[in-house]
């Protein structure tokens, strides 16, 4: 028997995608679930994330407040475009660790953290030798949201022609040693 699955029936919007090969829709749902719940509640974050178009992002975001997983701050200017999960949301998911946990409480994933200490370590730099210090194997296309998260919070900012280099702040390296204090102790 098959675990149960996480998703609603997506067949219904299944054609207004267009998902790279071997990426399924509710995969994407997934992600979605797991980016709110990490503290990505704003969608031009989401659709970074989910790498979908915004139009993409709005179809699957509706999907979920149909189902009670996610809902809006408010139907009206900015509370429109954000987004929070609900305690129906967050029960689908996998039990967050307390890594997991202590990330989230700054807004950061497992991932976003790893990238934020890689720059920390490396220092002003370009998205080459982030990617070449990582531990996972990541598409540069994917590192661009994940750095684009981490300037938005404040704890990495962008320069040069085209934002190519970052670099992480003040408040990015004491974030990095106050977590890694509090990762160890755990």
């Amino acid at each position: 028997m098959s675990e149960p699955s996480i998703t609603p029936d997506l067949d219904g919007i299944s054609d207004r995608f267009e998902l790279e090969e071997g990426e399924t829709l509710e995969e994407k749902y997934e992600e979605l679930l797991t980016f709110v719940q990490s503290g990505r509640n704003q969608m031009d974050e989401l659709a970074d994330g989910l790498g979908l178009s915004g139009v993409e992002t709005e179809y699957l975001i509706r999907e979920a407040e149909k189902t009670g997983d996610v809902t809006r701050e408010g139907y009206t200017g900015k509370k429109l475009y954000t987004i929070w999960i609900t305690d129906q949301g967050g029960e689908k998911l996998p039990e967050i660790s307390e890594t997991g946990a202590t990330l989230a409480e700054h807004n950061l994933t497992e991932l976003d953290y790893e990238v934020l200490k890689v720059v920390t370590h490396v220092g002003p730099c370009t998205i080459q030798p982030v990617l070449e210090e990582l531990s996972t194997d990541l598409a540069p296309i994917k590192l661009i949201p994940v750095l684009n998260h981490l300037v938005r919070e404040g704890y990495c900012e962008s320069s040069g022609l085209w934002r190519r280099y970052v670099e992480t702040t003040s408040e990015g390296r004491t974030l990095v040693e106050t977590l890694d204090q509090e990762i160890l102790v755990e």
